[in-house]
């Protein structure tokens, strides 16, 4: 594998020179010094000089109007294409294999529990994984850049306050994405890569910050029908009574992905009243411990001459959610008192496993009192995606019932797709429309450049449209994944500029609705590539 910038474009299949400057005024560009940015935040930006940004995150669509007139280039993308991702991939998972062991022993010492390595995956396994392709990402990224351009500075706060410690492992996602959080996480990186050479501004923060509180996140209100608030009136009626005739010895059940109808069924199926528990919210006032989290950096802080490997053992700890560490008794406070079984049967879900702490903590501990914890598929990116290959609520529960298929692994048990079991197929209409239906933006958790590869996506999707006649292209209907929103792309906004006559749904309508009112596929394709075209 080169160094060189063009052959890991070439890996990427579809990258844009406008995009990502590359092909001979790369190389020009690689002579001059440019001063680096490395997030949205227009506080830590230089406008006087030649800059270059790490990544088009750094470019917020609405504020294209300061951007585009800004004597700036754009970083080439890191980590895309088959072959550089298995690489980093496999790179990753060996990091954890190593890293993962000896963190949680230092755990175990330091709250005085003896717990295994199934233990501590399910309550912080996620984490964990998810934190270790990060660092992978924003190592590899920043050292690229500075190995490929010539940079002359680049500017972090100098705030002492604040720590890369999260709340939770829920918290942690959002930070990943947070322009702050990334200026803070680069500046320790640039720190330990000993890019001495990279001359560092430092800007006082414009207000008092308490970052010792972690990362908060604060989800954007959902919209709720009428009916759905009536349904909900009505579920913690049943929940209010239901809870007294709960035994201790029920089977634990939650977020199965059943529809309600079925869940209902598969309970009394169980001969236990249906009680469609829900997790209590999790409330931590801890803070990071700054000495604590110093003392176990030095215990886990490995010999290894491996780059990558220091780098992630000194950032680990400092990085570990509020929940785990100081805020372990507060967590197993609320695990006390959570209104569950005392002895489940079994344990069973298809969501809670990842972020949902007091469920992931109380699990742990029954399934190390010997209970059977089984889990369900939560989409369709198992057994399908590259890169979601045995999970972590694969390796640590007793079955993973999928929807339908089998690879061989004992933990696997073929069953159905949850979400549409017994659900009648509606009509489709055929004198509907058309339905492209949109993925969006991810959060930047991947070991590549996921903002680039969703550029190639989403030019995909322009250079689809505009294949389209008028008649199809008029009886076109958009429909944006329901989280744009969290997101700085400016989707619905791009789409406008685009094309201000074309019908976007940014989530009004249920989805099913939508699918019923089109065209089946087959006649879709006939009145795209037919006479109507």
């Amino acid at each position: 594998m080169t160094n060189d910038p063009l052959s890991i474009i070439d890996l990427s299949q579809k990258s844009d020179p406008a995009h990502y400057n590359v092909g001979l005024e790369h190389f020009k560009l690689k002579r001059e010094k440019r001063y680096l940015i490395t997030t949205a935040d227009e506080r830590t930006w230089k406008f006087d000089r030649p800059i270059i940004f790490l990544g088009e995150w750094c470019r917020i669509y609405n504020r294209k109007h300061i951007w585009e007139n800004m004597d700036a280039v754009v970083a080439a993308p890191y980590g895309l294409g088959l072959e550089k991702k298995d690489a980093d991939y496999g790179e990753a998972r060996a990091l954890e294999e190593k890293l993962f062991p000896e963190f949680y022993r230092l755990l175990n010492d330091y709250h005085g529990t003896n717990y295994g390595e199934r233990f501590w995956l399910i309550v912080l396994g996620h984490w964990f994984r998810r934190t270790i392709d990060v660092l992978i990402n924003r190592v590899n990224t920043l050292k690229f850049c500075l190995q490929e351009y010539d940079i002359s500075g680049t500017a972090f706060y100098n705030n002492d306050n604040y720590d890369l410690a999260t709340l939770d492992s829920y918290s942690a996602i959002f930070a990943f994405n947070d322009d702050r959080w990334n200026n803070a996480l680069t500046s320790h990186v640039l720190s330990l890569l000993e890019a001495d050479d990279v001359s560092i501004d430092f800007i006082e923060e414009e207000s008092s910050l308490d970052a010792k509180q972690g990362y908060q996140f604060t989800k954007l209100d959902e919209r709720q029908s009428t009916l759905k608030e009536y349904l909900y009136i009505g579920y913690s009626f049943f929940k209010g009574i239901s809870k007294f005739v709960a035994r201790d010895n029920d089977g634990f059940i939650i977020n199965s992905y059943l529809p309600m109808r079925v869940a209902t069924k598969l309970e009394l199926a169980l001969g236990q009243l249906p009680q469609f528990w829900k997790s209590k919210a999790l409330k931590i006032s801890d803070v990071p411990n700054r000495f604590t989290r110093r003392k176990l950096t030095e215990k886990f802080e490995t010999k290894s001459t491996i780059e990558i490997e220091k780098i992630a053992a000194s950032l680990l700890f400092k990085m570990l959610p509020v929940c785990y560490l100081e805020g372990w008794a507060s967590l197993n406070k609320v695990v006390n008192e959570v209104p569950w079984p005392k002895n489940p049967r079994f344990i069973f879900t298809s969501n809670n496993f990842d972020t949902d702490e007091s469920f992931k903590l109380w699990t742990a501990i029954n399934v190390e009192n010997g209970k059977k914890y089984y889990t369900g598929q939560h989409g369709n990116n198992y057994g399908t995606h590259r890169y979601i290959n045995l999970t972590i609520e694969e390796k640590t529960s007793s079955k993973f019932i999928t929807w339908g298929w089998a690879d061989g692994l004992p933990q696997h048990i073929p069953a159905f797709c949850f979400k549409t079991a017994w659900r009648k197929s509606k009509d489709y209409n055929p004198k509907g429309g058309l339905l492209l239906i949109e993925v969006c933006l991810n959060h930047r958790i991947t070991t590549w450049d996921g903002t680039a590869e969703y550029i190639q996506y989403y030019d995909d999707q322009i250079d689809f449209i505009k294949r389209l006649g008028a008649k199809p292209r008029e009886n076109l209907t958009i429909r944006l994944h329901a989280n744009y929103r969290y997101t700085t792309w400016g989707e619905e906004a791009r789409w406008n500029d685009f094309d201000s006559t074309l019908k976007i749904e940014t989530g009004a309508q249920s989805i099913r609705r939508l699918i019923s009112g089109s065209l089946r596929w087959t006649n879709s394709v006939r009145q795209v590539h037919g006479k109507d075209n």
